[in-house]
């Protein structure tokens, strides 16, 4: 069977780094007139780049319309580095500790689903009342690429996240929170660093 995680939205991939170590995989830019390009900075944040000061306000106008009055949800990205091997390729460990980062995210667990891959590698995704948990493995790394996205004010997907770093035994983590909701300059698009 083929390999198809390193297949990302027809584009190719380009890793991005902070203090030596990848922190995330960014797509090509597109071609398509109005689409931003996302790069990490020095002050490990994440800041819109666009071509003019019109085609920002243009955006802006675009998005303010359709978009809610506040942020809705709070979307981490968990990079998880020097994880051991027999963690990452083991499916029911892997479903379990979904189950548990749902129950400490404070979430709805609705379902789950699960694939190992062959040789080996595990995609997983907890769906929650509140959104999801997604869990990517890359056991020939000792790499997991995991989101934790909850909407409402009782969820807690920063307690979930170092769950998930404790619970694969991270040698390194890395965690990245955008807040997810209406796109303006003072709320979006700002990734901490956490």
């Amino acid at each position: 069977m083929e390999d198809l995680r390193y297949k990302v939205g027809g584009g190719t991939v380009s890793e991005l780094a902070v203090n030596g170590v990848d922190t995330s995989f960014v797509s090509e830019p597109s071609t398509t007139s109005g689409v931003a390009t996302i790069q990490l900075e020095r002050s490990q944040s994440v800041r819109l780049q666009l071509k003019s000061e019109e085609e920002l306000k243009s955006t802006l106008t675009d998005f303010s319309h359709d978009c809610p009055p506040a942020p809705v949800g709070v979307h981490c990205i968990l990079e998880l580095y020097n994880c051991p091997t027999e963690l990452l390729n083991d499916i029911e460990f892997i479903k379990r500790t979904l189950e548990e980062a749902a129950t400490t995210a404070q979430s709805t667990l609705l379902d789950k689903i699960a694939h190992q891959f062959t040789p080996y590698g595990v995609t997983a995704l907890a769906l929650l009342a509140e959104s999801h948990i997604s869990i990517h493995t890359w056991p020939e790394n000792g790499y997991i690429a995991a989101d934790v996205f909850t909407c409402g004010e009782h969820a807690r997907p920063i307690e979930a996240c170092e769950y998930l770093a404790r619970s694969f035994k991270a040698g390194k983590h890395l965690l990245m929170k955008l807040p997810r909701g209406q796109f303006s300059p003072t709320s979006q698009p700002r990734v901490e660093i956490l």
